[in-house]
């Protein structure tokens, strides 16, 4: 399943608005007050069209809520805005679907908020003829649909245990709550305590493979290999793993433990994995990885260690190479991790200007986030003045080898740029003034 463009009329506080979606990765940015959030809320709309063809009475599909119509006011009434729409045009099972699929509110009753599904038939239709297949016994890859909201880290203080059943419809269970963004922990705790109780207890060849290639995923999101291994504590009732100190000793630790940052990653990526495993265990080991998608993540940058904050894009492409991935971000650091093509602005006054990764971060937090006053750095006020310097000498033709202050100027022009050796751009403007002068 692939979303390439959506369409939203009267939705929240846009008016009408038409978003072209990269295939693999699209990360929106803007001020709080520019739908950042709702943009994920229509493409959780949009996705959830495919569940109404899933026949499962735990499984809702997403519409239009009655407060997610437009309003404006006119001397002081609210006017609610109709028709409201939501119009996505992409890909469903390998069937490109030309014409799209609308869900629709074209009027309001007392009770209850009717959203339309005429128009989503077309990809309802695909569902139903998927699950059948399934019921039949034909291999077929379902598509992993998620929402990860802010509150995905804060509703696991308030979840209650989870019972998992094998003998359950795996389809049904990868689909639980799979739109609510405050998705939790507790599902896949529950799966993945299940199956290592049936390893012990029968030595299951197809549950070790599983359970692998749900460990590897997890472990490969740990930076710098902190997470050696994980497995579940019955006596904990809780994921442990086992982290590699800073001298080198082996610790363990619950998942209840870890910081903020760490719980947050672990259980968005466990979850994911978790429910690729559950929609296609025909494809073994190779489940997380050829799974495909849409998976929405509502601040990315959430409780993230800088450090963390640069490697996140890339470490889900490479996790989940199969998933399109939208997400929301505060962060400079995600941005610059971004290609011109994953970045979409809602600040109308703000236009991009090449990719950001070729950026320094603070032209980043000033050119693509709209920052003003952005504090720049020691180090490139540093950069900037012996730059401004250099050119001056530059221009007075005191390039001599033998002139102390120029050859001073060299070196510690050498050492910026093995410092900024991040910021390319920066970096070539300086080599070209250089090679120019023969310097």
């Amino acid at each position: 399943m692939r979303i390439d463009k959506l369409r939203i009329k009267n939705f929240k506080g846009f008016e009408e608005e038409t978003f072209l979606l990269n295939p693999h990765f699209t990360v929106f940015i803007g001020d709080n007050a520019k739908g950042k959030t709702s943009v994920l809320d229509a493409l959780a709309v949009a996705s959830g069209s495919f569940l109404r063809g899933i026949d499962v009475a735990t499984i809702e599909s997403r519409g239009i809520d009655k407060n997610e119509i437009r309003i404006i006011t006119n001397d002081g009434e609210p006017l609610p805005q109709l028709p409201a729409e939501v119009h996505a045009f992409g890909e469903v099972a390998g069937e490109n679907i030309e014409e799209g699929w609308l869900r629709t509110v074209d009027k309001l009753s007392p009770k209850k908020t009717t959203t339309t599904f005429v128009k989503a038939k077309n990809i309802e239709s695909i569902a139903e003829k998927m699950l059948r297949a399934r019921r039949s016994g034909e291999k077929v890859t379902f598509p992993v649909i998620a929402y990860h909201g802010t509150g995905r880290l804060w509703a696991q203080h308030e979840e209650k245990k989870a019972v998992y059943k094998k003998t359950e419809e795996g389809v049904s269970q990868a689909y639980l709550n799979c739109l609510s963004p405050k998705s939790s922990s507790k599902e896949f705790l529950s799966w993945y305590k299940t199956y290592e109780d049936e390893i012990r207890k029968f030595d299951q060849e197809s549950d070790k493979v599983l359970l692998k290639a749900f460990n590897s995923t997890v472990i490969s999101m740990i930076p710098d290999n902190h997470w050696q291994e994980m497995a579940y504590s019955f006596a904990a009732e809780d994921l442990v793993g086992v982290f590699l100190t800073p001298n080198g000793k082996r610790e363990k630790l619950q998942f209840k433990q870890l910081s903020d940052g760490y719980r947050n990653i672990i259980g968005m990526v466990a979850d994911i994995a978790y429910r690729c495993i559950k929609l296609n265990p025909h494809l073994g080991e190779n489940a997380v990885k050829q799974t495909p998608g849409i998976v929405l993540i509502d601040e990315l940058d959430l409780n993230l260690h800088p450090n963390w904050q640069k490697r996140i894009v890339e470490d889900l492409k490479q996790g989940f190479p199969n998933i399109q991935f939208v997400a929301t971000t505060h962060s400079p650091f995600i941005v610059q991790s971004l290609k011109s093509e994953e970045l979409i602005i809602l600040d109308e006054q703000i236009k991009k200007d090449g990719d950001p990764d070729m950026k320094g971060i603070e032209d980043v937090a000033a050119n693509e986030m709209g920052v003003e006053d952005v504090p720049r750095s020691e180090a490139f006020l540093e950069m900037q003045k012996v730059a401004e310097e250099y050119y001056a000498l530059v221009q007075q033709g005191k390039t001599s080898k033998t002139d102390k202050q120029t050859e001073e100027l060299r070196n510690k022009l050498n050492e910026l740029e093995e410092r900024f050796s991040n910021d390319p751009a920066f970096v070539a403007s300086l080599r070209i003034e250089r090679q120019a002068n023969d310097l």
